[in-house]
């Protein structure tokens, strides 16, 4: 599983911090870094929020993955728009993604988590994973 960067809000680590990361699986539930085309493929994010203020937010999480063919133009945010997942007072978070099937090529994957405030609003809060790159074979 590949770790990322959590930004918090400008408070102390001990009031609110986070981890995040993610990995992509075959559907065989493998690491899949060389996989034949067609192969399904999901994204398994896990995130977790610390510090006395994590009871305090509402709103929600929003999260999607970033897929971008190298060389080529099948590049895609999914799901459009973004999962949106409530906040439930709790710490620990996770969400599997089921990527479209992936055409031959090389692609960069990424996952992005957004804080929205119960207005809807996003604020600095989140984070993101550079999950690492799938070769679909032929």
């Amino acid at each position: 599983m590949a770790s990322g960067t959590f930004q918090s809000l400008p408070v102390p680590p001990s009031a609110l911090d986070g981890r995040i990361s993610a990995v992509v699986v075959d559907s065989g539930g493998a690491p899949a870094d060389v996989v034949t085309k067609g192969t399904p493929l999901t994204v398994e994010v896990e995130w977790t929020v610390t510090g006395f203020l994590v009871p305090l937010l509402g709103g929600s999480w929003s999260l999607k993955v970033v897929v971008d063919q190298v060389g080529g133009a099948n590049d895609f945010s999914f799901p459009n728009p973004p999962t949106l997942i409530p906040l439930t007072g709790g710490s620990d978070y996770r969400q599997i993604i089921a990527l479209p099937v992936l055409t031959e090529g090389i692609y960069i994957v990424a996952v992005s988590l957004t804080y929205l405030n119960p207005a809807g609003t996003a604020a600095s809060l989140g984070g993101y994973v550079n999950v690492g790159t799938v070769n679909m074979l032929p």
